[in-house]
């Protein structure tokens, strides 16, 4: 004769065993999500459209043009062509704040940043020539 069978859980030893579950299914996605490789943004999309994009200040009406180099992920090079000589003689600092600024920019591979300078004004004027070019570069 088979008759039913009884089977005593005790509480204590349920949650144990729910505990000890939870732990492992824990331990579980925790080594999936850590050894997976992800793929990220940065991997699949270009920050920028490889080129050369300039942007135009008009000092006593004459272009001075910045330009900026980049890649699809890099900035290559940011400097200032055509500056008249009459520019060189009113604007002695243009220049040399270029130069500082192109190396911040490329040292952070950004234009956003703040740049360190005792010329505030002409570093500004520069900055945001540099950051215009670099909007149009921009895969947005």
């Amino acid at each position: 004769m088979s008759g039913a069978k009884i089977f005593v859980l005790h509480k204590k030893d349920l949650i144990k065993m729910g505990i000890i579950v939870l732990v492992a299914l824990a331990l579980i996605i925790t080594a999936l999500v850590i050894l997976i490789p992800r793929q990220t943004a940065d991997a699949e999309i270009s920050r920028f459209i490889p080129g050369v994009y300039s942007s135009t200040i008009v000092l006593y009406d004459e272009p001075l043009h910045v330009r900026v180099t980049v890649s699809e992920n890099e900035i290559l090079s940011v400097y200032m062509t055509d500056m008249a000589d009459l520019q060189r003689v009113f604007y002695p600092l243009f220049e040399p704040r270029m130069q500082d600024l192109a190396e911040e920019i490329l040292r952070y591979q950004s234009a956003h940043i703040t740049p360190q300078t005792d010329y505030p004004v002409t570093t500004w004027i520069l900055h945001e020539a540099v950051r215009s070019a670099l909007q149009m570069a921009e895969t947005e």
